[in-house]
């Protein structure tokens, strides 16, 4: 649950941040955009598209499709413009070949051609009578384009005219490089960088158009944007082309959080806001102090997302002060949400629930939502009833859904897979992943959320295979999860999972140097784990000092949630079983009773199922050894439901074990045949024991089943089956070199 929390809270974060893309204090820097002869050349390809009366169903889709790729990309050159309209995934082989004969055209008749181009254009916009309609409409994508285009042509100079006019000469006779224009006003295609290499300067609304697009993608859909690497040089052209454009400042700030780049991230998002900010004479006070509280409230955000909390209160409470100066009740909204995440838990759930009200008043839909997640969450850690917490969680369901908010949708649950892994149901928890990753499923989804909590819901399937024994699919689950998710925030959450599932593979494989190893890289990613981990390596191999050091490590940490409290109270008493000694045994269980019983009691407070039910199972195991095997039964009978409904292979196999041990304990000496039932009843409970522990290649523990068997079989003269498990045993006993299983262990 720790886990689901952390990257559940760095997914609100990304999300949060998404609100403050479009402030920018009303002072938006418009790059200027000119024409140049490829949009020349593009609207030669329209003209000739609109005039082409013969044009199938196909060419027309390939056309559309290619023109809308056309406005949007940067510009290119006269061959990479007649190959794209050549590939075969378009196959548009007459209009290139048109507009070659068309630019060899304009080049041949000189001026008088390029003005009659414009002419033609704007015919095609004018009907030839009442009733009929123009051949393009004015308000479509291509009408549009071609006006604004008009509009161009038409403040052109006649000197501009005359060196448009000889670049497009130069465009129709280049191949591949591209010469400067004379007039500084005509934007160029390309420029050559101190690698010798072409560089794209991209034109005023294609730049604005990849910004958007790219920083959507990285909050929303990251394996959709570019490399990193790539998506940095990109943002390095289009500084080239306008050095005042904040958007791109932006995104190279989510690119350089994208990639744990914090020196990068403070960098990008001081210059963005260095360029948002207003002219002291152009601009009216409340232009300024707009621009000054959403910069410092976005600085919280960052220090935030890297985890300097204190130095985010800093910043928050100076765009707490910013926005009370000037009134801007929405900033302060935001500043209070953030705040209801930096402060301590003792005074979180108060602070949420205004927050959720306030939010929800001024109509800030997203933040309304956000908030409901977030209250859900405290109430959970609150030890709140479980009802009380998804009523909150299916409010946020309804918002999520009126404003269609798939990201939140997902959010949602993911926190749902989160909180009944919390409370033990382990099936539901796999059951709301594998929603998640339903609802962001089909050909027919234009808006899909692969966040952190997508990358959660991919785990979550992979824990349940490892779980379960298969673990080759994980392996095929958790490979998908490295693909589509290789960059922080997200990588931390199968990272955890695969390093989770070597050190339990080396640890049944009683390999503990390489078990200790990974469970000390766990640290990076969880060190609460990593000492329980650690911890369990120490019991395994005997190191019980060791051990109990890390276990009080676990209980001082100031963090410290129930089920690490629990986990480490279960440890704690293995090894006080396990370093037990005849002399002292007494003392020492009615220790471990105790402290499980505590354990118990907060399990209980907390709603945490599963917990309670191997806490019995411990219970009843030190029943067992105190020589009490009817109240151990009973104990083992009320918790074994719940473990086999919501626990793994392993975990059902212990159960079955020790399940099997109490029926036999608590077998009646006479008659003998009534004996014998109860115990062939054990044996077989057992055998159910051993096909999970085989399962999950728990060698220990199939082995110390089979000598339990053989020891059983003697007891009620079955000499064949108790050779065979015998045999069974030695042959096992030489091919895998185990250590004794303690007896006193569950």
């Amino acid at each position: 649950m720790s886990d689901n929390r952390l990257y559940m809270m760095n997914d609100i974060f990304s999300r949060m941040s998404k609100e403050f893309v479009a402030v920018d204090g009303n002072v938006k820097k418009i790059q200027r955009e000119t024409l140049t002869p490829f949009k020349v050349a593009t609207l030669i390809l329209i003209k000739e598209y609109c005039n082409d009366n013969t044009k199938g169903i196909m060419e027309r889709r390939n056309f559309c499709l290619v023109s809308l790729k056309l406005i949007q990309s940067a510009d290119m050159e006269k061959d990479a413009l007649l190959n794209m309209l050549q590939e075969p995934e378009y196959s548009l082989h007459r209009y290139a070949g048109r507009l070659e004969i068309n630019l060899d055209v304009i080049q041949e008749k000189g001026i008088d051609e390029l003005l009659d181009l414009f002419d033609n254009l704007r015919r095609l916009m004018e009907s030839k009578d009442a009733l009929a309609l123009p051949v393009l409409s004015r308000n479509s994508v291509l009408g549009l384009y071609v006006r604004r285009m008009l509009i161009f042509f038409e403040k052109l100079a006649f000197d501009q005219v005359v060196a448009l006019h000889n670049d497009l000469e130069k465009y129709a006779r280049e191949k591949i490089d591209s010469l400067e224009s004379d007039i500084s006003t005509i934007s160029k295609q390309e420029e050559t960088g101190p690698d010798g290499k072409a560089k794209t300067i991209w034109g005023g609304r294609q730049a604005e158009l990849l910004v958007a697009q790219q920083a959507h993608a990285l909050q929303t859909d990251e394996h959709k944007a570019l490399p990193p690497m790539e998506l940095q040089t990109l943002v390095q052209d289009l500084l080239k082309s306008n050095p005042y454009n904040a958007d791109a400042h932006y995104l190279s700030y989510l690119n350089s959080i994208r990639v744990n780049d914090f020196c990068g991230s403070v960098d990008s998002l001081y210059h963005c806001f260095d360029r948002l900010a207003p002219l002291e004479n152009r601009s009216t006070p409340e232009d300024r102090s707009r621009t000054f509280r959403y910069a410092a409230l976005n600085l919280a955000v960052l220090h935030a997302q890297f985890n300097y909390k204190d130095v985010a209160q800093y910043a928050l409470k100076e765009a707490i002060k910013l926005a009370q100066e000037a009134g801007d009740n929405v900033c302060l909204q935001l500043a209070h949400s953030w705040m209801s995440y930096l402060i301590s838990k003792e005074n979180k759930g108060p602070l949420i629930e205004r927050s959720v009200g306030k939010a929800s008043l001024l109509g800030i839909t997203h933040t309304t939502g956000l908030s409901l997640i977030s209250h859900a969450h405290s109430y959970a850690l609150e030890a709140k009833n479980p009802p009380q917490v998804f009523d909150i969680l299916m409010k946020s369901d309804m918002l999520n859904c009126q404003h269609s908010m798939s990201d939140l949708m997902s959010i949602t649950f993911a926190e749902k897979s989160a909180l009944w892994a919390y409370y033990g149901k382990m099936e539901m928890a796999s059951l709301c992943g594998q929603l998640l990753l339903l609802h962001n499923t089909g050909d027919k989804k234009q808006h899909m959320f692969n966040g952190p909590s997508t990358c959660q819901a991919i785990v979550t399937v992979a824990n349940m295979l490892i779980e379960f024994g298969e673990y080759v699919f994980a392996d095929v689950v958790l490979a998908h999860a490295k693909g589509r998710f290789p960059n922080s925030p997200c990588n931390k959450i199968w990272m955890l999972s695969e390093q989770l599932h070597i050190f339990t593979q080396l640890l049944r494989q009683e390999k503990w140097s390489e078990a200790e190893a990974v469970a000390r890289n766990i640290s990076s990613l969880d060190q609460l784990e990593s000492k329980l981990k650690l911890a369990e390596v120490c019991l395994a191999k005997g190191d019980f000092p060791k051990g109990l050091e890390y276990i009080g490590a676990i209980e001082k940490h100031p963090d410290v949630m129930p089920p690490y409290a629990i986990r480490a109270a279960l440890l704690s008493s293995q090894i006080t079983c396990a370093s037990s000694s005849p002399d002292n045994r007494t003392a020492i269980v009615t220790n471990c009773i105790m402290r499980l019983c505590s354990a118990l009691e907060l399990a209980a407070q907390n709603h945490l199922s599963y917990y309670k039910a191997l806490l019995k199972m411990h219970l009843a195991n030190i029943q067992l050894l105190m020589g009490l095997p009817v109240l151990a039964l009973n104990l083992v009978e009320d918790a074994i439901p719940t473990v086999l409904g919501h626990g793994g292979c392993y975990d059902q196999g212990k159960a079955f074990m020790l399940y099997g041990k109490c029926l036999i304990a608590s077998a009646p000496e006479d008659p003998f045949e009534a004996r014998k039932e109860v115990i062939l009843s054990g044996i077989k409970t057992l055998s159910k024991a051993q096909a999970l522990f085989t399962k999950v290649n728990a060698i220990a523990k199939v082995k110390s089943i089979m000598h339990l068997q053989a020891v059983f079989y003697n007891e009620i003269d079955l000499l064949p089956e108790r050779n065979q498990c015998a045999f069974k045993f030695r042959q096992m006993d030489e091919q895998y070199l185990t250590s004794p299983t303690n007896p006193f262990l569950y």
